[in-house]
């Protein structure tokens, strides 16, 4: 699949996001000064704690269930 932007004017939601290109895979869309607590809008998105750099993954879309995925 392309990532190429959306010039329609109507945006689009790809992957539970809405905006004008579908978010990367690879970079934290949910950022916080602690663990997520939200529900994740899709499964396998990303968050990033600021406070301490550690990084969680979804594990279910919806869910508000996260991993810490760079245990030491």
């Amino acid at each position: 699949m392309a990532i190429v932007p959306n010039k329609d004017g109507q945006g689009i939601k790809a992957n539970g996001v809405a905006g004008v290109i579908d978010p990367s895979y690879d970079m934290p869309t949910v950022v916080g000064a602690t663990p997520p607590a939200v529900a994740s809008a899709y499964a396998s998105q990303l968050a990033i704690n600021t406070a301490t750099g550690e990084v969680f993954r979804s594990l279910v879309a919806g869910s508000t269930t996260w991993a810490e995925t760079n245990i030491r």
